[in-house]
């Protein structure tokens, strides 16, 4: 797999990622470099490392996780979303919400579950994993970055409307999960 092939599954696999960060940097009155860098380096992380742990563990591995991921997936994001929209009504446009590390890992690890998946694939075809998480792991955290910040722009024009539209946007996340994995 060379650097092209590995950089589209990387854009396509952090395209939840993505979509957690742009609420993320909603939720933040002001960006904060230190706190999107930090997000982003856990998404990507997350998205490289379970690619790897999918490619390390093979079928075997991926079966049993199949069975309950998209359970995690759907509380963990609507967990967050649901804060998010009770946060929004609270009436205080000056409120700063913080993402607390546990969030930010759960979130992490909740986008990055079909990368499991992913890595099982990958092993399959007897790709060098250490180069294509390398490379999903640098495009997950460019786009989360990117996310983050516009995300942040959003939500200082559009406000407490838009952490509102942001903890929908996870729960529809989170049900999109649960339905493709269930049904699909």
């Amino acid at each position: 797999m060379g650097f092209i092939e590995a950089a589209v599954l990387g854009a396509g696999l952090s395209m939840d990622s993505f979509a957690l960060s742009v609420t993320n940097g909603i939720s933040c009155k002001r960006a904060r470099v230190l706190s999107a860098i930090l997000c982003s380096l856990c998404f990507g992380l997350f998205q490289g490392s379970l690619t790897t742990a999918g490619y390390a563990a093979g079928s075997a591995f991926a079966d049993r996780i199949k069975a309950f991921d998209h359970w995690i997936a759907l509380f963990a994001l609507c967990f967050i979303g649901i804060g998010m929209m009770l946060d929004s009504r609270s009436g205080d446009e000056d409120s700063e919400t913080s993402l607390s590390p546990a969030e930010v890992i759960a979130g992490g690890f909740a986008t990055s579950l079909d990368a499991l998946a992913v890595g099982v694939g990958l092993s399959a075809l007897d790709t060098d994993i250490v180069s294509a998480a390398a490379v999903i792991t640098l495009v997950s955290v460019v786009l989360c970055l990117a996310g983050f910040f516009i995300g942040n722009s959003a939500g200082r024009h559009l406000g407490a409307r838009a952490k509102l539209a942001g903890g929908a946007v996870l729960i529809l996340l989170g049900v999109k999960i649960f339905v493709q994995h269930v049904f699909f």
